[in-house]
Parts: C-alpha cells; structure tokens; sequence
C-alpha cells in the first residue's frame, strides 16, 4: 500500500484548521437578512457540519490503527463527505474570509483525492 500513517494527521490538521475558520467566521459574521443570505441557512449549519466532521476523524482513527484499502477508501468517502459538508456552509462564511475558506477546501479535496489506496 502507497498511503502513509502520516497522511490522517494532515487531515486532522486541516480539519481544525478550516472548522475554526468556520466557528471564527460565523461568530464575528452571523448572517442575516441584511447580509442578503437566507438566515435559515446559516442557523444549523454546525448539526451536518459536526456530524460530518465526527465520521471523517473517526475514519481517520480506523485508518491509522488499520492502514488497509478498505479503511482508506472509506477515510478517502468521509473527507469527501466533509469536503461536501464545508462546501455547504459556504454562504454563511463572511466574504473577507471566503477567498482563504475556498482555497482550504480546494487544498483539503486534492488531498483526500490524491491519496492512492491501491497496494
């Protein structure tokens, strides 16, 4: 197998990285009507944030204590999950944050796809 144990911990720093630029964001920001962004959009976005956010580290948990294709296609699904699931919130990040967000994201999604599985 080509994949490396170092490779979960990179996730998981990514991860904490974009989910406090999320907490961050969304705690000096909130939307709201005047922001021109629906409110309700931006109301739960930590419940299917979180709840992805809790599969893909405990993907990478798996991962790491076992290194198989299996558990690595699934670590690879669940940061794509995620990915999914931070692109969803994407509205309710302020704009002066939103061109670094994108680029974390696009950096976190060539990542979990550059990651080979195979043997």
């Amino acid at each position: 197998m080509k994949t490396s144990k170092e490779n979960p911990f990179k996730y998981k720093i990514r991860i904490v990285l974009i989910a406090n630029i999320i907490v961050i964001s969304t705690g000096l920001l909130s939307c709201n009507n005047d922001d021109g962004i629906n409110s309700n959009s931006c109301e739960n976005w930590s419940e299917n944030f979180l709840s992805q956010s809790k599969a893909y580290s405990n993907a990478s948990a798996i991962y790491s204590n076992d290194p198989s294709v299996t558990n690595c296609n699934n670590l690879k699904t669940e940061g794509l999950n995620y990915v999914n699931a931070l692109e969803g919130v994407i509205n309710c990040v302020p704009t002066v944050n939103l061109s670094e967000y994108n680029q974390d994201i696009k950096e976190l999604k060539a990542e979990i796809n550059s990651t080979n599985c195979a043997n």
